[in-house]
């Protein structure tokens, strides 16, 4: 009780601060990647009609826990309603780390956006971390970036991302993966 109660607090605090940040200071929200890819924070509901036909976008990307889905925030529900394709990868904010299932089903679902001439939207609460962790796997598979290298990727586009030490030991571990699955790969062919 104690723990969700912390939970929502700082689910409002944080929120707030961002949209501070964005009202005040210009923080971009989100960030456009790529014609197919955008990176940001919460869709939220009252600025989404615009930003989806701003953007063009087909498909969203979820990483929020099911409890930081407000009603202020566009959710599944919303997004089928207006016939937009929608994944849900909930992963706890500031210290989780997706698994390697949840990356690869991002993956799998970005590509099927941008084979499609879609436009997706990864998002978290804020856009900093767990949507960028994300971002990050994904230049790693598709242009067999570094570590390092994909981070800087990512930067260059959304500079007020934040990775801890479990996100940068998640996206080593990431990395190694992938080494050892093309390793294996150019074994048994």
């Amino acid at each position: 009780m104690v723990l969700q109660l912390m939970n929502e607090v700082g689910f409002y605090v944080s929120t707030a601060y961002g949209l501070f940040l964005n009202y005040c200071c210009g923080r971009p929200w989100y960030s456009r990647v790529s014609p197919s890819l955008i990176v940001g924070a919460l869709p939220l509901k009252k600025s989404w009609d615009k930003w989806q036909a701003d953007e063009n976008i087909t498909h969203i990307v979820s990483m929020l826990e099911p409890f930081e889905v407000k009603s202020f925030v566009i959710g599944e529900k919303d997004a089928v309603k207006q016939g937009i394709k929608y994944l849900s990868l909930p992963v706890r904010d500031f210290v989780g780390v997706p698994t390697f299932e949840q990356i690869d089903a991002g993956i799998t679902f970005i590509n099927s956006c941008v084979q499609s001439n879609g436009c997706v939207y990864i998002h978290c609460k804020a856009g900093r971390t767990r949507s960028a962790f994300l971002l990050t796997c994904y230049f790693m598979y598709t242009e067999s970036l570094g570590v390092d290298e994909a981070i800087g990727r990512v930067k260059s586009f959304r500079r007020h991302i934040v990775f801890r030490s479990m996100h940068k030991i998640g996206l080593e571990n990431y990395f190694k993966f992938l080494n050892d699955s093309k390793k294996s790969e150019s074994v048994t062919s």
